[in-house]
């Protein structure tokens, strides 16, 4: 046929020719939505992180800032060279549950504000949540205290890292925001030695005075192995008592931990712990076992923990409890980054 109609049989290749390549440079109109919503997405995504970085970015520059401000007006002569400042604001928020138990929420804010050019570098702070009465195992675990001693905030003036030998302290002075005020005074002084080629040992101890509710002491002895090289693996095991004047009572509470930083955005732990109270007939309060896991959330500024845990507390006639707790960690400095991840044995303090 196509002999007989040359012309007629290569106009129609053509057109079939062009049909073909029409329809394979024709996108079915679901794709062209598809490609559209994603673009819209990308979009909103990179919206949601321009806002957060820039809140992030403001708040920390107000922080420094006043915290500058406050320092050169203190402590600043005219012929004083500058110096870094580290003040920064940390928040967090915790969720827990637990089977037997209740579920809670505990949220708390730290705020340090850095002066450097104060001769004793003294620093102020203030905290939404402080722990000082709570128990030693609700201080061990990082968990909200049983009592009312995050019913008000605390604010303050602290001198910070002092050294005299081998020691190095702290030394806070403050009130409680409450009326009427309840001045404070906490101390607490360090020590670590090493031991021996894999073992290094930290004693701390803090003494603590509320007007109204007295003094307190935490004494904490640990002890530290590398378990690697690079102390990316570290085991601690910790021994630690707790005096409260107005219980008239000793808690004892031994942990031992394993921490594995896995790479640069996530931490594992693994705890168990024993607590004790010299008050009751028996002692032992509660036995528990836990695994965290932390992320690097977002930059060096937002982590996420979820640590599921198993206790079995004297409360409930040491059944099973089986719970969950979750944190989200937001940490605002200007100067320097603040890697939330990092677990490290100490080194002995040194006199500058």
């Amino acid at each position: 046929m196509c002999f007989t109609l040359p012309f007629f049989c290569l106009y129609t290749a053509n057109i079939d020719a062009n049909e073909i390549t029409k329809k394979n440079n024709t996108t079915p109109s679901n794709q062209i939505l598809l490609d559209e919503s994603n673009a819209i997405k990308d979009t909103d995504d990179n919206t949601v992180l321009a806002w957060m970085d820039d809140s992030e970015d403001k708040l920390a520059d107000t922080i420094h800032d006043y915290s500058e401000s406050l320092d050169q007006y203190v402590g600043k002569e005219d012929e004083d060279e500058p110096m870094m400042n580290r003040s920064y604001l940390r928040i967090k928020f915790k969720p827990r549950y637990s089977h037997r138990g209740y579920s809670d929420f505990d949220a708390n804010v730290y705020l340090k504000l850095d002066l450097p050019h104060t001769k004793r570098n003294w620093k102020l702070i203030f905290e939404t949540d402080p722990d000082d009465f709570d128990s030693l195992e609700s201080k061990q675990r990082g968990i909200s205290g049983d009592n009312d001693s995050g019913s008000s905030a605390v604010g303050g003036v602290r001198l910070q890292d002092k050294i005299f030998g081998h020691w190095k302290t702290n030394f806070d002075i403050g009130v409680k925001v409450r009326w009427p005020p309840d001045p404070f005074v906490r101390v607490n002084a360090s020590r670590v030695d090493i031991l021996s080629e894999h073992w290094t040992s930290r004693i701390k101890q803090e003494f603590f005075f509320y007007h109204e509710k007295g003094p307190g002491a935490v004494t904490y002895f640990d002890f530290y192995r590398s378990m690697n090289e690079d102390e990316t693996q570290i085991f601690k095991a910790s021994t630690s008592g707790q005096y409260l004047d107005d219980d008239d009572n000793w808690e004892l509470v031994q942990t031992f931990e394993y921490f594995d930083r896995l790479n640069d955005n996530h931490l594992m732990e693994y705890t168990t712990g024993i607590s004790a109270d010299t008050r009751e007939e028996d002692e032992i309060s509660n036995y528990w076992i836990s695994a965290s896991w932390t992320q690097k959330l977002y930059k060096d500024w937002i982590y996420l923990t979820i640590e599921p845990e198993i206790e079995f507390p004297k409360e409930y006639d040491y059944h099973i409890n089986p719970g969950i707790m979750l944190q989200l960690e937001l940490f605002f400095i200007k100067n320097g980054n603040y890697d939330r991840l990092n677990r490290y044995i100490p080194l002995p303090y040194e006199k500058d």
